[in-house]
């Protein structure tokens, strides 16, 4: 008897909660957030903050920029790291990092010491989202990853929503330091949601230093598998469009259709709402329809807004119309992002920390990418940069989707070897 009442307890201790369910998949998904929540917060400050260290306040821009830098390359350590010795550590040094990185930003005078300090916040920060996504595929893969990416995701889209109003709220109130205040609070509740719902996170199988080779071996394995060439080709294709729309959507909205600067919040809000959309999409249908439909339906989707936003490239629309087609691509993206992760992380295995990093340098470069034309002299106007890269990035996600479809259709028809 007392053999069954210790069986029944250790059951119930295995078992988590409803409360200890939505914390795990809530701390995931801040995790995820914490860099588009440090870049988006700032964005209302640049000039204010710019003007008071006296330099321009088109200087300001070099927040962003320095965070970007520090970000990209960033990521292809934690990964890896984090499959060899344990997701909590490093999640514990990442935030850490974070925070001392966020105090230098809120005390400096400095411009140089706050530019250099935003490079190590996305440096260290970048952790955080890189090792969340390594930790939903250690949840076993397949629709359950898929499923718990696409809530994360959710989460992320929420950040272009809230962050900047936080960040607009700070600096009326108090002072553009207070901004960074702000992320040292929030880097020490992560660590008290990592510490509290992470602290049975699942540690890779990867055990000593001899094994160092067979790791790597599988790494770069892994970053030949068909799932993960094409998820990420997907994901980094209409990531590319969207980076774009970050880059000159208020130039175009502002020069086009006479939207303020202060008007413009608002109608962003409506295209971030169709991504949590998308993503919401994605979430409730990916168990019945499976990875590779919603994929096709999510670039189709991107596809159609594309045409009629390339058919309109020299102008013409209203913007009711140019609003509606950009946030049928941001649900595009929305669809595709979560279930594309989490097909590209699904053969990685014990390497999925390494397989995430990968993929997020591979994301930032295609975003970056987007940016650069967004904003070069190779279009006559914003608008044209728009009208003709978020199409192609989206043609090229279905493009993609469709290797992808086929792909899966032939694996399902390949005769199986006996025994």
């Amino acid at each position: 008897m007392r053999q069954r009442e210790a069986g029944l307890e250790s059951l119930a201790r295995a078992t988590p909660s409803r409360m200890e369910r939505v914390g795990f998949v809530l701390t995931l998904g801040a995790l995820a957030a914490v860099t588009a929540t440090s870049i988006d917060i700032c964005i209302p400050a640049q000039p204010e903050i710019a003007r008071e260290l006296g330099e321009d306040p088109t200087a300001g821009a070099a927040l962003v920029s320095f965070f970007l830098l520090g970000y990209g390359p960033g990521q292809l350590f934690w990964g890896p790291l984090s499959d060899r010795y344990g997701r909590l550590p490093l999640l514990a040094i990442a935030l850490g990092g974070f925070l001392v990185a966020s105090l230098v930003c809120a005390t400096t005078s400095s411009m140089e010491v706050l530019v250099w300090a935003r490079f190590a916040q996305g440096l260290i920060g970048g952790g955080a989202p890189v090792i969340a996504r390594a930790v939903a595929r250690d949840q076993g893969g397949g629709p359950k990853t898929a499923s718990l990416i696409s809530t994360m995701t959710i989460v992320l889209g929420a950040a272009p929503l809230v962050a900047p109003s936080i960040g607009s709220g700070l600096l009326t109130l108090v002072h553009w330091r207070g901004i960074f205040w702000f992320l040292c609070l929030f880097a020490l509740a992560l660590l008290g949601m990592v510490f509290l719902y992470l602290r049975d996170a699942k540690r890779p199988e990867v055990d000593s230093v001899l094994s160092l080779p067979l790791y790597l071996r599988g790494a770069l394995g892994v970053c030949r598998a068909p799932d993960f060439l094409l998820g990420t080709a997907i994901s980094s294709s209409i990531f590319l469009g969207y980076a774009a729309f970050l880059s000159v959507g208020a130039v175009v909205a502002e020069l086009e259709y006479q939207v303020s600067p202060t008007a413009f919040g608002p109608i962003f809000a409506i295209a971030a709402l169709a991504f949590i959309l998308g993503s919401l999409i994605a979430r409730q249908s990916i168990r019945w329809l499976g990875n590779e439909t919603i994929i096709l339906i999510g670039a189709a989707v991107g596809a159609v807004a594309g045409i009629w936003l390339l058919a309109a490239a020299e102008g013409g629309l209203s913007l009711v119309a140019f609003w509606a087609l950009v946030s049928a691509f941001t649900l595009s993206m929305g669809m595709l992002l979560p279930v594309c992760v989490a097909k590209a992380l699904e053969p990685a295995g014990a390497a999925a920390g390494a397989a995430s990093s990968i993929m997020g340098v591979i994301q930032v470069l295609f975003g970056a990418l987007g940016s650069i034309l967004a904003a070069s002299n190779l279009f006559e106007s914003a608008y044209e940069a728009l009208a003709i890269l978020m199409p192609l990035s989206a043609f090229a996600a279905l493009a993609f989707s469709a290797v992808a479809r086929l792909a899966v259709r032939r694996r399902g028809a390949a005769p199986r070897t006996p025994g």
